[in-house]
Protein backbone atom coordinates (compact mmCIF):
# COMPACT_ATOMS: atom_id res chain seq x y z
CA UNK A 1 0.00 0.00 0.00
CA UNK A 2 0.77 3.43 -1.17
CA UNK A 3 2.51 6.30 1.41
CA UNK A 4 -0.93 8.75 0.37
CA UNK A 5 -3.02 5.37 1.12
CA UNK A 6 -1.97 4.60 4.13
CA UNK A 7 -2.34 8.11 5.57
CA UNK A 8 -5.73 7.88 4.59
CA UNK A 9 -6.97 4.31 5.83
CA UNK A 10 -5.27 4.92 8.74
CA UNK A 11 -7.65 8.01 9.99
CA UNK A 12 -10.90 6.52 7.64
CA UNK A 13 -10.90 9.33 5.60
CA UNK A 14 -10.48 7.52 2.44
CA UNK A 15 -14.57 9.07 1.46
CA UNK A 16 -13.37 12.93 1.99
CA UNK A 17 -11.64 14.76 -0.48
CA UNK A 18 -8.39 16.34 -0.29
CA UNK A 19 -9.15 19.93 1.67
CA UNK A 20 -11.64 17.95 3.62
CA UNK A 21 -9.20 15.45 4.69
CA UNK A 22 -6.33 17.86 4.80
CA UNK A 23 -8.41 19.50 7.19
CA UNK A 24 -9.18 16.57 9.72
CA UNK A 25 -5.38 15.44 9.56
CA UNK A 26 -4.91 18.29 11.71
CA UNK A 27 -7.34 17.30 14.13
CA UNK A 28 -5.99 13.91 14.56
CA UNK A 29 -2.90 14.54 17.34
CA UNK A 30 -0.29 14.91 14.92
CA UNK A 31 0.84 17.06 12.28
CA UNK A 32 0.91 14.84 9.31
CA UNK A 33 -0.07 17.94 6.93
CA UNK A 34 1.01 20.95 8.14
CA UNK A 35 -1.16 24.56 8.34
CA UNK A 36 1.69 26.51 7.97
CA UNK A 37 1.38 27.87 4.04
CA UNK A 38 3.81 30.98 3.96
CA UNK A 39 6.82 29.01 3.74
CA UNK A 40 5.30 26.39 1.06
CA UNK A 41 7.20 26.35 -2.51
CA UNK A 42 3.76 26.40 -5.30
CA UNK A 43 5.62 24.07 -7.58
CA UNK A 44 5.77 21.20 -4.95
CA UNK A 45 2.69 22.35 -3.10
CA UNK A 46 1.20 21.09 -6.36
CA UNK A 47 2.92 18.37 -7.26
CA UNK A 48 2.15 17.00 -3.52
CA UNK A 49 -1.93 17.71 -3.89
CA UNK A 50 -1.73 15.97 -6.68
CA UNK A 51 -0.08 13.35 -5.62
CA UNK A 52 -2.88 13.21 -2.40
CA UNK A 53 -5.72 13.08 -5.15
CA UNK A 54 -4.77 9.68 -5.94
CA UNK A 55 -5.45 8.77 -1.92
CA UNK A 56 -6.85 5.62 -2.55
CA UNK A 57 -4.33 4.26 -4.40
CA UNK A 58 -5.99 2.79 -7.26
CA UNK A 59 -7.60 5.30 -9.44
CA UNK A 60 -6.14 6.73 -12.67
CA UNK A 61 -6.32 10.02 -13.75
CA UNK A 62 -5.83 12.01 -17.12
CA UNK A 63 -4.89 15.46 -17.28
CA UNK A 64 -7.94 16.88 -17.72
CA UNK A 65 -9.45 14.92 -14.86
CA UNK A 66 -6.97 16.55 -12.30
CA UNK A 67 -6.93 19.73 -13.50
CA UNK A 68 -10.96 20.10 -12.49
CA UNK A 69 -10.55 18.30 -9.35
CA UNK A 70 -7.55 20.89 -8.28
CA UNK A 71 -8.39 23.67 -10.30
CA UNK A 72 -5.17 23.92 -12.01
CA UNK A 73 -4.42 25.41 -15.63
CA UNK A 74 -3.82 21.72 -17.88
CA UNK A 75 -0.33 22.94 -19.07
CA UNK A 76 0.41 23.53 -15.34
CA UNK A 77 -1.17 19.82 -14.32
CA UNK A 78 1.04 17.97 -17.38
CA UNK A 79 4.27 19.70 -16.77
CA UNK A 80 4.10 18.18 -12.91
CA UNK A 81 2.52 14.51 -14.04
CA UNK A 82 5.66 14.93 -16.26
CA UNK A 83 8.35 15.33 -13.84
CA UNK A 84 6.33 13.20 -11.07
CA UNK A 85 6.34 10.63 -13.76
CA UNK A 86 10.17 10.83 -15.00
CA UNK A 87 11.07 10.11 -11.15
CA UNK A 88 8.13 6.96 -11.31
CA UNK A 89 6.39 8.51 -8.57
CA UNK A 90 3.86 8.18 -11.16
CA UNK A 91 3.25 6.21 -14.07
CA UNK A 92 1.42 6.74 -17.69
CA UNK A 93 -1.09 4.10 -18.94
CA UNK A 94 -0.11 4.40 -22.57
CA UNK A 95 -3.85 3.10 -23.93
CA UNK A 96 -5.69 5.38 -21.94
CA UNK A 97 -3.57 8.45 -21.51
CA UNK A 98 -4.22 8.29 -18.04
CA UNK A 99 -1.76 8.28 -14.73
CA UNK A 100 -1.32 6.57 -11.88
CA UNK A 101 0.43 6.28 -8.76
CA UNK A 102 4.16 4.59 -9.34
CA UNK A 103 6.68 1.83 -7.95
CA UNK A 104 8.93 5.03 -6.02
CA UNK A 105 5.73 5.25 -4.15
CA UNK A 106 5.57 1.71 -3.03
CA UNK A 107 9.07 2.05 -2.48
CA UNK A 108 8.68 4.31 0.00
CA UNK A 109 6.29 3.20 1.87
CA UNK A 110 8.23 -0.05 2.36
CA UNK A 111 10.65 2.12 4.03
CA UNK A 112 8.04 3.65 6.07
CA UNK A 113 6.44 0.14 6.94
CA UNK A 114 9.59 -1.44 7.46
CA UNK A 115 10.60 1.16 10.61
CA UNK A 116 6.84 1.57 12.20
CA UNK A 117 6.62 -2.54 11.92
CA UNK A 118 10.31 -2.96 13.53
CA UNK A 119 9.60 -0.42 16.62
CA UNK A 120 5.80 -1.98 17.65
CA UNK A 121 7.55 -5.57 17.12
CA UNK A 122 10.45 -4.82 19.47
CA UNK A 123 9.10 -2.64 21.89
CA UNK A 124 7.59 -5.45 24.26
CA UNK A 125 11.02 -7.13 24.29
CA UNK A 126 12.24 -4.12 25.13
CA UNK A 127 10.04 -3.73 27.69
CA UNK A 128 10.68 -7.78 28.72
CA UNK A 129 14.48 -7.61 28.69
CA UNK A 130 13.95 -4.22 30.96
CA UNK A 131 11.98 -5.97 34.09
CA UNK A 132 14.64 -8.51 33.88
CA UNK A 133 17.74 -6.94 34.37
CA UNK A 134 16.71 -3.30 35.36
CA UNK A 135 18.96 -1.85 32.65
CA UNK A 136 18.76 0.65 29.83
CA UNK A 137 17.33 -1.51 26.53
CA UNK A 138 17.80 0.19 23.32
CA UNK A 139 16.60 -0.68 19.85
CA UNK A 140 19.08 1.48 17.25
CA UNK A 141 19.45 0.60 13.64
CA UNK A 142 22.30 2.20 10.67
CA UNK A 143 20.96 5.25 9.20
CA UNK A 144 21.81 5.68 5.31
CA UNK A 145 24.52 8.25 6.76
CA UNK A 146 26.70 5.96 8.78
CA UNK A 147 25.29 7.41 11.94
CA UNK A 148 23.25 4.95 14.33
CA UNK A 149 19.57 5.94 14.93
CA UNK A 150 17.75 5.38 17.86
CA UNK A 151 14.27 3.77 17.33
CA UNK A 152 13.49 3.17 21.07
CA UNK A 153 14.52 2.42 24.36
CA UNK A 154 13.12 1.68 27.56
CA UNK A 155 14.68 2.48 30.75
CA UNK A 156 14.37 1.83 34.87
CA UNK A 157 12.90 3.97 36.92
CA UNK A 158 15.57 5.21 38.70
CA UNK A 159 17.18 8.23 39.76
CA UNK A 160 20.45 8.16 38.28
CA UNK A 161 20.27 6.56 34.34
CA UNK A 162 21.77 5.96 31.12
CA UNK A 163 18.86 7.92 28.79
CA UNK A 164 18.72 7.74 25.48
CA UNK A 165 16.31 9.40 23.58
CA UNK A 166 14.47 7.91 20.16
CA UNK A 167 15.41 10.02 16.99
CA UNK A 168 19.08 10.68 18.21
CA UNK A 169 21.32 10.11 15.69
CA UNK A 170 25.01 8.85 17.13
CA UNK A 171 28.76 8.84 16.03
CA UNK A 172 29.20 4.88 15.14
CA UNK A 173 32.33 4.53 16.62
CA UNK A 174 33.28 1.54 18.39
CA UNK A 175 30.32 1.14 20.12
CA UNK A 176 28.35 -1.66 20.54
CA UNK A 177 25.92 -0.79 17.54
CA UNK A 178 28.77 0.19 14.97
CA UNK A 179 30.44 -3.14 15.86
CA UNK A 180 27.33 -5.33 15.00
CA UNK A 181 26.87 -3.34 12.08
CA UNK A 182 30.63 -3.60 11.26
CA UNK A 183 30.05 -7.63 11.74
CA UNK A 184 27.52 -7.68 9.03
CA UNK A 185 29.56 -5.51 6.14
CA UNK A 186 33.27 -6.49 7.07
CA UNK A 187 35.35 -8.83 4.85
CA UNK A 188 36.06 -11.55 7.77
CA UNK A 189 39.16 -9.60 9.62
CA UNK A 190 39.56 -11.74 13.08
CA UNK A 191 37.28 -9.34 14.85
CA UNK A 192 34.20 -9.87 12.78
CA UNK A 193 34.81 -13.56 12.60
CA UNK A 194 35.12 -13.35 16.81
CA UNK A 195 31.62 -11.33 16.69
CA UNK A 196 30.27 -13.50 13.94
CA UNK A 197 30.99 -16.94 16.17
CA UNK A 198 29.88 -15.65 19.66
CA UNK A 199 26.58 -13.60 17.99
CA UNK A 200 26.95 -10.72 20.55
CA UNK A 201 29.53 -8.10 21.53
CA UNK A 202 30.48 -6.73 24.83
CA UNK A 203 31.35 -3.69 25.83
CA UNK A 204 33.44 -2.97 29.07
CA UNK A 205 34.45 1.01 29.51
CA UNK A 206 35.51 0.91 25.84
CA UNK A 207 33.23 3.47 24.47
CA UNK A 208 32.11 5.51 27.54
CA UNK A 209 34.52 4.95 30.88
CA UNK A 210 31.97 3.64 33.05
CA UNK A 211 29.92 2.23 31.24
CA UNK A 212 29.41 -1.14 30.20
CA UNK A 213 26.94 -3.19 27.48
CA UNK A 214 25.99 -5.92 25.85
CA UNK A 215 24.60 -6.13 22.50
CA UNK A 216 23.26 -8.77 19.57
CA UNK A 217 21.88 -8.29 16.14
CA UNK A 218 18.30 -8.59 14.85
CA UNK A 219 17.67 -10.11 11.34
CA UNK A 220 15.53 -9.74 8.97
CA UNK A 221 13.96 -12.50 6.43
CA UNK A 222 16.78 -11.58 3.98
CA UNK A 223 19.31 -12.48 6.98
CA UNK A 224 20.37 -8.24 6.72
CA UNK A 225 21.04 -7.08 10.44
CA UNK A 226 18.26 -4.58 10.19
CA UNK A 227 18.84 -3.66 13.95
CA UNK A 228 20.32 -4.23 17.36
CA UNK A 229 19.14 -4.92 20.70
CA UNK A 230 21.74 -3.65 23.39
CA UNK A 231 21.43 -3.50 27.07
CA UNK A 232 23.99 -0.95 28.94
CA UNK A 233 24.53 0.45 32.40
CA UNK A 234 26.49 2.14 34.69
CA UNK A 235 29.35 -0.19 36.07
CA UNK A 236 28.32 -0.34 39.60
CA UNK A 237 25.41 -2.01 38.38
CA UNK A 238 26.39 -4.23 35.80
CA UNK A 239 28.71 -6.70 37.45
CA UNK A 240 30.24 -9.74 36.04
CA UNK A 241 27.28 -11.40 37.20
CA UNK A 242 24.84 -9.70 35.28
CA UNK A 243 27.23 -9.05 31.91
CA UNK A 244 27.13 -13.26 32.34
CA UNK A 245 23.23 -13.45 32.66
CA UNK A 246 22.90 -11.31 29.25
CA UNK A 247 25.18 -13.35 27.36
CA UNK A 248 23.24 -16.24 27.99
CA UNK A 249 19.56 -14.40 27.62
CA UNK A 250 20.00 -11.74 25.19
CA UNK A 251 20.81 -13.69 22.06
CA UNK A 252 17.34 -15.83 22.82
CA UNK A 253 15.46 -12.29 22.91
CA UNK A 254 17.64 -11.54 19.31
CA UNK A 255 16.20 -14.90 18.03
CA UNK A 256 13.12 -14.31 19.20
CA UNK A 257 12.43 -11.01 17.65
CA UNK A 258 14.13 -11.80 14.32
CA UNK A 259 11.72 -14.66 14.12
CA UNK A 260 8.89 -12.30 14.23
CA UNK A 261 10.75 -10.20 11.46
CA UNK A 262 11.17 -13.29 9.17
CA UNK A 263 14.42 -14.43 10.01
CA UNK A 264 14.60 -18.05 8.87
CA UNK A 265 17.99 -18.76 11.22
CA UNK A 266 19.57 -17.00 13.70
CA UNK A 267 21.90 -15.18 13.76
CA UNK A 268 22.55 -14.20 10.67
CA UNK A 269 25.29 -11.35 8.93
CA UNK A 270 24.04 -11.27 5.57
CA UNK A 271 24.52 -7.53 5.03
CA UNK A 272 22.80 -4.47 6.83
CA UNK A 273 19.44 -2.52 6.34
CA UNK A 274 19.47 0.86 6.14
CA UNK A 275 17.06 3.56 4.58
Amino acid sequence: MFVAAKIVDNFGLATYNLPVWRSLLRTQGQCLVSDTSSNLVPAVDRAIQILFTFHQGDESYGVSDLSRMLDLNKSTVFDILNTLTHHNLLEREEETKKYRLGPALFHLGNLVGARLTLRAIVQPFLVEVLKEFGSTTILARLASNGRVLIVDSAEPEVPLKLSVTPGTRLESGESVFARLFRAATSDGDAETLAVRSRGYVTDDQESVAGVRAVGVPLNDREGRVIATLTVMDFVRRMDETKIARLIDALPHVGQRISERLGARSYPQWNGIWTD
